[in-house]
């Protein structure tokens, strides 16, 4: 947990095998049935949205990194969401549908998103910040932080060169070690 300490003025996240997976891509439909189980410890929500072949759950300590989040341990922190998505519409049905907490939904903790490979966003990450900053005039690049599997490219190296966002790669989804890395960034 984190206390008194220098906290980035955004964090953005990846969604794709860094919040949840599977991969949207990797789906034949779009996810639309609630699986209803356990939050954690967080008493019980929708933790999966199935397609009927294929259910999109979060990774366990990503469901941490949300609902503290959520419980407001990260005041003056504006949180959003970069994702090159094959599939948006998918996404954002994941989004809709999964919680966090009881009767609180994934997409109610994100503001800002940029999700998708159109109306400018591509495959490089560059194009979604440049959304995200029309979206958020406040964000300033070098005290943003972010999060990203990265296991078909390096976006987080991509955008620290580019426009000084700092990053955590997340190869295995994110955990939530690897979150308070990030936070460390910005001692």
């Amino acid at each position: 947990m984190s206390t008194s300490r220098s906290l980035p003025s955004t964090i953005i996240f990846d969604l794709d095998d860094c919040l949840w997976s599977p991969e949207m891509y990797t789906l034949n439909s779009k996810p639309t049935k609630p699986i209803t189980g356990e939050l954690g410890t967080k008493g019980s929500g929708v933790i999966g949205v199935s397609n009927g072949s294929d259910t999109v759950k979060l990774f366990p300590s990503a469901l941490k990194v949300c609902q503290r989040i959520a419980e407001g341990e990260f005041p003056n922190v504006t949180f959003g969401l970069a994702s090159s998505s094959e599939e948006p519409t998918y996404s954002k049905s994941c989004l809709s549908g999964l919680d966090i907490l009881p009767g609180l939904k994934m997409n109610e903790l994100f503001p800002i998103q940029a999700i998708g490979r159109t109306r400018g966003l591509t495959s490089r990450k560059t194009t979604h910040f440049a959304s995200l900053k029309k979206q958020h005039p406040e964000m300033v690049f070098s005290d943003t932080l972010f999060f990203d599997d990265c296991n078909w490219g390096d976006h987080v190296g991509d955008l620290n060169t580019s426009l000084g966002v700092k990053g955590i790669r997340t190869p295995n989804g994110l955990t939530e070690e690897e979150f308070e890395m990030g936070l460390d960034l910005f001692k």
